[in-house]
């Protein structure tokens, strides 16, 4: 219809819920209540397209919810996606749109390193994850980057999905202040004075003592910076109580946990299944020149189980660990744990199983798997398995590990020390060669029934072309079995004896050499055994030695071995009247 002159404009005003439906055509209606204005359609007649009142957008209207335009179109090179399934589109509220996921600071966390944001950040987990089973209610919790500081435990309840911008972007700093009279404090801050912690009760005014008990009361600085809860948050012996679901089901990934407390452990996994945490570092305050003992006993990762829920399927993947004792110390009955992928750096030791645990098959951790994993600065042993079973280390990588923080030359421990039945190490890698081997060996069966495949020869010396050669590691080590690789060498014509091998006497009793020789002379082959026996220590016995095999020929090759006086080192050697090659490996069994 033609626009019209309207010569008085109605207005109503009252109550939203008394608002008319519809308007007149072009009458105002204003909620006081809610601070929003609406304007009558008018009629169809009149050429409204729908009867009712349409909201004019004023600062108070919920412009978001109103908004049903959006849809996801994907355009990139001239392509858009279709959303309809019959080639149309999809649409979708701005407001539905966004909340497909939650933001912290949503709900008022900022990550400018200064705010204490720990009730902020528990609460939107339980507003999250704890106020309904409705899976629907469960979005992401994504954290931008930045540092949020933190001065309580993290409640991480079950069916959680918690992520950042990268390790190195998203920091969750658990951050003590030293306190001084000098500065006012907000309510809830935690500070440190001397040994002992206090948290404020109130705002502190600047020159309040520390002893003023209306402003600071005494309290124990939380033990870690996270720890899993159930559905209500509960922890410790209250897990599951009052209908709570058992914590588990959650992710992590993509943040850093650190603690500015040389005390504080970082991540507490309790009674938790089906969990992953992935990108996430986990970092204490401890150096090399304080991880010389382990003495504050703290660790990046702890355990614990109950009678009822055991920590079972717990991924930490691409993780890295310092700055602590451990990475991860545990004699709980747990199952099923990996790591891999993950840095283990500074540390008094890398991961300890079992201290304390009753030595009992399958009683403790049980299929925790160590792969693909790097070492490095640790003041003592890298993997620790003791007293449990069932537990497996492969293809890690061992640098500067079990040496005191003095360098890779001046080992102090093995780098593995397995003291238990049925565990395995397979193809797990050191740096360490095998001269300082000799010292400490890299992989410490302590002669239990347990497997390590591997850079695993110890107290054995292998030559080439008469020359030491000390990149010849791999073993195979059935307890107290262990066979070498097979070496290939080259036999070459010499009036001196040429050396194959020397081992120490005083940490092997006895070696038995499988060899084949072949000439290069009328295809002549020899197979056989020959077996060294060191001499007794007061000299009555003398060092033994037997050659027994088949041949086709006779290979002109002669074995003899020597021992020296006083370092008790045996080498076997040959003399040979044509050139061929040698293959042969060795096996001992103490």
């Amino acid at each position: 219809m033609a626009i019209v002159q309207i010569s008085r404009i109605t207005q109503r005003k009252g109550l939203l819920n008394d608002l008319p439906q519809p308007l007149a055509g072009a009458e105002l209606g204003w909620a006081i209540d809610e601070r929003r204005l609406f304007i009558g359609n008018g009629s169809t007649i009149e050429g409204a397209p729908v009867v009712g009142n349409t909201e004019v957008l004023t600062a108070f209207s919920d412009i978001l919810g109103f908004s049903n335009s959006y849809t996801y179109k994907g355009q990139a090179g001239g392509y858009t996606v279709q959303t309809g399934a019959n080639g149309g589109t999809v649409s979708q509220s701005i407001q539905s749109r966004l909340d497909s996921y939650a933001v912290i600071t949503d709900f008022g966390a900022t990550g400018d390193g200064i705010t204490d944001v720990t009730d902020t950040i528990n609460y939107a987990l339980n507003q999250l994850y704890c106020q309904n089973v409705n899976t629907q209610v469960r979005r992401s919790l994504y954290f931008p980057a930045g540092t949020y500081i933190i001065s309580d435990t993290l409640l991480i309840p079950p069916y959680c999905k918690l992520y950042g911008d990268g390790p190195e972007s998203t920091v969750i700093y658990f951050y003590v202040e030293t306190w001084t009279n000098a500065i006012a404090y907000g309510t809830g801050v935690l500070v440190k004075n001397s040994s002992t912690y206090y948290r404020s009760q109130a705002d502190v005014p600047i020159g309040t003592a520390i002893s003023n008990s209306t402003y600071w009361t005494v309290e124990t600085l939380p033990s870690y910076i996270i720890r899993t809860a159930d559905s209500l948050q509960q922890t410790g012996v209250n897990i599951a109580t009052n209908g709570a679901l058992p914590p588990g089901f959650f992710e992590i990934s993509g943040m850093k946990f650190q603690t500015n407390q040389a005390t504080q452990s970082g991540a507490y996994v309790e009674a938790a299944t089906d969990c992953a945490f992935d990108s996430v570092n986990v970092e204490g305050p401890m150096t090399t020149a304080t991880l010389t003992a382990s003495t504050n006993a703290t660790a990046c990762v702890a355990w614990n189980s109950t009678g009822s829920y055991i920590c079972k399927n717990v991924e930490w993947n691409h993780c890295t660990f310092s700055g602590m004792v451990w990475g991860t110390n545990t004699d709980e009955q747990i199952e099923g744990v990996t790591f891999s992928n993950c840095y283990f750096d500074t540390l008094y030791q890398g991961v300890y199983l079992g201290v304390n645990s009753v030595p009992i098959p399958y009683v403790g951790p049980t299929g925790f798997r160590i792969v693909q994993n790097q070492f490095d600065n640790i003041y003592v042993e890298g993997i620790v398995i003791v007293n449990v079973s069932l537990n497996a280390s492969a293809y890690n990588v061992f640098y500067d590990v079990g040496n005191h923080f003095n360098g890779t030359t001046n080992p102090a421990s093995s780098i593995i020390d397995i003291n238990a039945i049925n565990n395995i190490s397979v193809g797990d890698a050191f740096e360490r060669t095998t001269t300082y081997s000799n010292i400490f060996s890299r992989i410490n069966l302590n002669n239990t029934n347990s497997i390590a495949l591997g850079m695993n020869n110890s107290y054995i010396t292998f030559y080439q072309n008469n020359v030491a050669n000390l990149t010849f590691a791999n073993q195979l080590a059935l307890g107290t079995y262990q066979r070498s690789a097979g070496i290939q060498d080259t036999l070459t014509v010499s009036g001196s004896a040429q050396t194959l091998f020397t081992f120490d006497a005083d940490d092997i009793a006895a070696v038995k050499i499988d060899y084949t020789t072949k000439t290069d002379v009328d295809n002549a082959v020899r197979t056989g055994t020959y077996i060294i026996v060191r001499s007794t220590s007061d000299s009555t016995g003398a060092l033994a030695s037997s050659d027994t095999g088949v041949q086709n020929s006779a290979t002109g090759v002669t074995f003899s071995v020597s021992e020296v006086s006083p370092t008790n080192v045996i080498s076997w050697k040959y003399i040979a009247t044509s050139s061929g090659t040698i293959y042969y490996s060795v096996t001992k069994l103490a």
